[in-house]
């Protein structure tokens, strides 16, 4: 018989798939499968030069450091987002963001969309129903009616006397015969 030289496999990419199973490298591709030593577990023969090929790569790709990915924007990015959000309103930016988050693409490519523009477009009418809805508050405080409190500050004291009796609040007391205007309370 020839001399074999098995190795058994702690983990390797093939395994990852096969959680369960052992394998067994041989140097020979032909030999036949050996028996199984536990019956729940199937074991599997893979050749030695797989073996090392799979394992020089793994040790390769644990050597080499860790790629790091520089996310920093350059001034030409800073201009095509500045022009792709210009003109929109808070919304509209959120939308935005949030589609290029999803889909990965561009913001000016996102927003030249039929998708986008059929969205904007729906947006815009809800947008300018709901201030065609609202009370405008625009008038001028000279057409605003002023409350009796504002016209009494600003009245003589026979407006004042002549708004009061109006609403009901003053009367004018009886002139009374038997007494004399000294001309103190003016």
């Amino acid at each position: 018989m020839e001399e074999e030289n098995d190795v058994t496999q702690d983990s390797s990419p093939e395994e990852e798939e096969e959680t369960e199973e052992e394998s067994i490298v041989s140097e020979d591709v032909n030999t036949p499968e050996a028996e199984p030593i536990n019956t729940a577990k199937k074991e599997k023969v893979i050749p030695f030069s797989r073996f090392k090929e799979v394992n020089d790569e793994l040790s390769r790709l644990k050597k080499e450091p860790k790629r790091v990915v520089n996310t920093t924007l350059n001034v030409e990015d800073y201009i095509d987002i500045s022009a792709s959000l210009e003109g929109l309103d808070k919304r509209e930016k959120e939308y935005l963001a949030s589609q290029h988050k999803l889909t990965g693409k561009p913001l000016s490519e996102i927003r030249k969309d039929e998708d986008f523009q059929l969205w904007q477009s729906a947006y815009q009418t809800k947008r300018e129903k709901e201030l065609s809805l609202r009370p405008s508050g625009t008038q001028a405080d000279s057409d605003k009616p002023m409350s009796l409190i504002e016209r009494l500050k600003n009245a003589t004291l026979a407006d004042k006397e002549k708004l009061l009796e109006e609403r009901g609040l003053w009367k004018n007391p009886k002139q009374r015969t038997d007494r004399i205007d000294l001309g103190r309370g003016k």
